[in-house]
Protein backbone atom coordinates (compact mmCIF):
# COMPACT_ATOMS: atom_id res chain seq x y z
CA UNK A 1 0.00 0.00 0.00
CA UNK A 2 0.97 3.61 -0.31
CA UNK A 3 1.22 3.95 3.49
CA UNK A 4 3.58 1.01 3.73
CA UNK A 5 5.76 2.41 0.99
CA UNK A 6 5.78 5.78 2.75
CA UNK A 7 6.86 4.16 6.03
CA UNK A 8 9.58 2.24 4.22
CA UNK A 9 10.89 5.39 2.56
CA UNK A 10 10.69 7.25 5.86
CA UNK A 11 12.70 4.55 7.61
CA UNK A 12 15.27 4.60 4.82
CA UNK A 13 15.54 8.36 5.09
CA UNK A 14 16.01 8.11 8.86
CA UNK A 15 18.81 5.55 8.40
CA UNK A 16 20.42 7.79 5.82
CA UNK A 17 20.21 10.76 8.18
CA UNK A 18 21.83 8.73 10.98
CA UNK A 19 24.56 7.61 8.61
CA UNK A 20 25.16 11.20 7.54
CA UNK A 21 25.25 12.31 11.19
CA UNK A 22 27.73 9.57 11.98
CA UNK A 23 29.87 10.57 9.01
CA UNK A 24 29.61 14.24 10.00
CA UNK A 25 30.80 13.42 13.54
CA UNK A 26 33.71 11.46 12.09
CA UNK A 27 34.62 14.41 9.90
CA UNK A 28 34.38 16.75 12.89
CA UNK A 29 36.69 14.45 14.86
CA UNK A 30 39.12 14.39 11.94
CA UNK A 31 38.95 18.16 11.78
CA UNK A 32 39.78 18.36 15.49
CA UNK A 33 42.73 15.99 15.03
CA UNK A 34 43.96 18.05 12.08
CA UNK A 35 43.74 21.20 14.19
CA UNK A 36 45.57 19.48 17.05
CA UNK A 37 48.25 18.22 14.67
CA UNK A 38 48.69 21.70 13.21
CA UNK A 39 49.12 23.17 16.70
CA UNK A 40 51.62 20.46 17.64
CA UNK A 41 53.48 20.99 14.37
CA UNK A 42 53.64 24.73 14.99
CA UNK A 43 54.88 24.09 18.54
CA UNK A 44 57.55 21.67 17.33
CA UNK A 45 58.61 24.12 14.64
CA UNK A 46 58.91 26.90 17.21
CA UNK A 47 60.81 24.58 19.56
CA UNK A 48 63.22 23.63 16.77
CA UNK A 49 63.79 27.31 15.98
CA UNK A 50 64.50 27.96 19.67
CA UNK A 51 66.93 25.03 19.80
CA UNK A 52 68.65 26.26 16.63
CA UNK A 53 69.12 29.66 18.27
CA UNK A 54 70.45 28.00 21.44
CA UNK A 55 72.79 25.81 19.40
CA UNK A 56 74.20 28.85 17.61
CA UNK A 57 74.64 30.68 20.91
CA UNK A 58 76.44 27.70 22.46
CA UNK A 59 78.60 27.23 19.37
CA UNK A 60 79.59 30.89 19.39
CA UNK A 61 80.26 30.76 23.14
CA UNK A 62 82.32 27.59 22.71
CA UNK A 63 84.32 29.18 19.93
CA UNK A 64 84.92 32.31 22.00
CA UNK A 65 85.94 30.31 25.08
CA UNK A 66 88.22 28.14 22.97
CA UNK A 67 89.85 31.19 21.43
CA UNK A 68 90.31 32.85 24.82
CA UNK A 69 91.69 29.62 26.31
CA UNK A 70 94.19 29.26 23.46
CA UNK A 71 95.28 32.90 23.75
CA UNK A 72 95.73 32.64 27.52
CA UNK A 73 97.57 29.33 27.24
CA UNK A 74 99.85 30.67 24.50
CA UNK A 75 100.76 33.68 26.62
CA UNK A 76 101.81 31.29 29.40
CA UNK A 77 103.55 28.98 26.90
CA UNK A 78 105.69 31.79 25.53
CA UNK A 79 106.87 32.75 29.00
CA UNK A 80 107.48 29.16 30.11
CA UNK A 81 109.25 28.13 26.89
CA UNK A 82 111.67 31.04 26.96
CA UNK A 83 112.54 30.23 30.57
CA UNK A 84 113.04 26.47 30.31
CA UNK A 85 114.34 25.88 26.76
CA UNK A 86 118.13 26.40 26.81
CA UNK A 87 118.78 26.80 23.06
CA UNK A 88 118.07 29.46 20.45
CA UNK A 89 116.84 27.38 17.50
CA UNK A 90 113.20 27.62 18.65
CA UNK A 91 112.24 30.85 20.39
CA UNK A 92 108.52 30.30 20.93
CA UNK A 93 105.98 27.55 21.53
CA UNK A 94 102.27 27.86 20.90
CA UNK A 95 99.11 25.78 20.75
CA UNK A 96 97.06 25.99 17.57
CA UNK A 97 94.03 24.36 15.95
CA UNK A 98 94.55 22.59 12.62
CA UNK A 99 92.10 22.27 9.73
CA UNK A 100 90.58 19.14 11.28
CA UNK A 101 89.81 21.04 14.49
CA UNK A 102 92.47 19.24 16.53
CA UNK A 103 94.91 20.92 18.91
CA UNK A 104 98.55 20.92 17.79
CA UNK A 105 101.76 22.16 19.40
CA UNK A 106 103.98 24.29 17.21
CA UNK A 107 107.50 25.68 17.58
CA UNK A 108 108.72 28.92 16.02
CA UNK A 109 111.95 28.56 14.04
CA UNK A 110 114.61 31.22 13.52
CA UNK A 111 112.97 32.13 10.21
CA UNK A 112 109.71 32.94 12.02
CA UNK A 113 107.87 29.90 10.67
CA UNK A 114 105.89 27.68 13.03
CA UNK A 115 106.34 23.91 12.64
CA UNK A 116 104.48 21.08 14.34
CA UNK A 117 106.31 19.59 17.31
CA UNK A 118 105.12 16.08 16.46
CA UNK A 119 107.18 14.46 13.74
CA UNK A 120 109.68 17.31 13.32
CA UNK A 121 111.59 17.83 16.56
CA UNK A 122 113.87 15.58 18.59
CA UNK A 123 112.77 13.51 21.57
CA UNK A 124 114.30 15.99 24.00
CA UNK A 125 112.58 18.94 22.34
CA UNK A 126 109.25 17.11 22.36
CA UNK A 127 109.64 16.27 26.04
CA UNK A 128 110.40 19.90 26.93
CA UNK A 129 107.50 21.11 24.76
CA UNK A 130 105.16 18.65 26.47
CA UNK A 131 106.48 19.74 29.85
CA UNK A 132 105.98 23.41 28.93
CA UNK A 133 102.39 22.67 27.93
CA UNK A 134 101.70 20.93 31.25
CA UNK A 135 103.16 23.85 33.15
CA UNK A 136 101.15 26.34 31.10
CA UNK A 137 97.96 24.37 31.80
CA UNK A 138 98.75 24.33 35.51
CA UNK A 139 99.34 28.10 35.48
CA UNK A 140 96.14 28.81 33.54
CA UNK A 141 93.76 26.29 35.11
CA UNK A 142 95.09 26.05 38.69
CA UNK A 143 96.82 29.36 39.29
CA UNK A 144 96.75 29.19 43.09
CA UNK A 145 98.31 25.71 43.42
CA UNK A 146 101.71 26.35 41.80
CA UNK A 147 102.72 22.70 41.73
CA UNK A 148 103.24 20.10 39.06
CA UNK A 149 102.97 16.29 39.17
CA UNK A 150 104.84 14.25 36.53
CA UNK A 151 104.18 10.51 36.36
CA UNK A 152 106.83 8.65 34.32
CA UNK A 153 107.81 11.69 32.21
CA UNK A 154 110.71 9.83 30.52
CA UNK A 155 108.51 7.47 28.50
CA UNK A 156 109.98 6.98 24.98
CA UNK A 157 112.95 9.30 25.73
CA UNK A 158 116.55 8.34 25.01
CA UNK A 159 119.46 8.95 27.39
CA UNK A 160 120.28 12.40 25.99
CA UNK A 161 116.65 13.51 26.13
CA UNK A 162 116.41 12.32 29.73
CA UNK A 163 119.51 14.36 30.55
CA UNK A 164 117.96 17.47 29.00
CA UNK A 165 114.71 16.88 30.87
CA UNK A 166 116.59 16.41 34.16
CA UNK A 167 118.49 19.65 33.60
CA UNK A 168 115.26 21.51 32.86
CA UNK A 169 113.47 20.13 35.91
CA UNK A 170 116.30 20.97 38.27
CA UNK A 171 117.54 24.33 37.03
CA UNK A 172 114.69 26.01 35.16
CA UNK A 173 111.36 24.92 36.61
CA UNK A 174 111.80 25.97 40.27
CA UNK A 175 111.53 29.62 39.23
CA UNK A 176 108.13 28.95 37.67
CA UNK A 177 106.49 26.29 39.83
CA UNK A 178 106.85 26.16 43.61
CA UNK A 179 106.59 22.37 44.00
CA UNK A 180 107.34 19.57 41.54
CA UNK A 181 106.52 15.92 42.23
CA UNK A 182 108.15 13.33 39.97
CA UNK A 183 107.22 9.64 40.00
CA UNK A 184 109.63 7.56 37.92
CA UNK A 185 111.42 4.24 37.49
CA UNK A 186 114.26 5.98 35.62
CA UNK A 187 117.47 6.20 37.75
CA UNK A 188 118.92 8.92 35.50
CA UNK A 189 116.14 11.25 36.57
CA UNK A 190 117.42 11.24 40.16
CA UNK A 191 119.72 14.09 39.12
CA UNK A 192 116.61 16.27 38.76
CA UNK A 193 115.95 16.19 42.50
CA UNK A 194 116.55 19.50 44.24
CA UNK A 195 114.69 19.10 47.54
CA UNK A 196 113.78 15.55 48.60
CA UNK A 197 114.42 12.16 47.00
CA UNK A 198 112.64 8.98 48.07
CA UNK A 199 113.45 5.54 46.67
CA UNK A 200 110.63 3.07 47.29
CA UNK A 201 110.55 -0.70 47.09
CA UNK A 202 107.90 -3.35 47.38
CA UNK A 203 108.41 -7.11 47.09
CA UNK A 204 105.13 -8.21 45.59
CA UNK A 205 105.95 -11.91 45.77
CA UNK A 206 105.99 -11.61 49.57
CA UNK A 207 102.95 -9.32 49.60
CA UNK A 208 104.93 -6.77 51.58
CA UNK A 209 103.95 -3.12 52.00
CA UNK A 210 105.92 -0.47 50.16
CA UNK A 211 108.92 0.77 52.13
CA UNK A 212 111.34 3.69 51.83
CA UNK A 213 114.88 2.53 51.09
CA UNK A 214 116.59 5.90 50.60
CA UNK A 215 115.64 9.38 51.68
CA UNK A 216 117.81 12.31 50.66
CA UNK A 217 117.47 15.99 51.36
CA UNK A 218 119.28 18.45 49.10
Amino acid sequence: TAYALLEQESAGAADLIEEKKKRLNELLDIRKEIGKTKRETAYLKKTKEDFDILENVLRNAQGKLRSEFIDTTNTALTDVWQRIYPYGDYDDLKMNVDEAGDYVLQLKTRSGKYVNVEGITSGGERSIASLALRIAFSLVLTQNLSWLVLDEPTHNLDKNAIGELSETLKNHLPGIVDQIFIITHEPLLEDAASAYLYRLERRKELDEPTRVLVEKKY
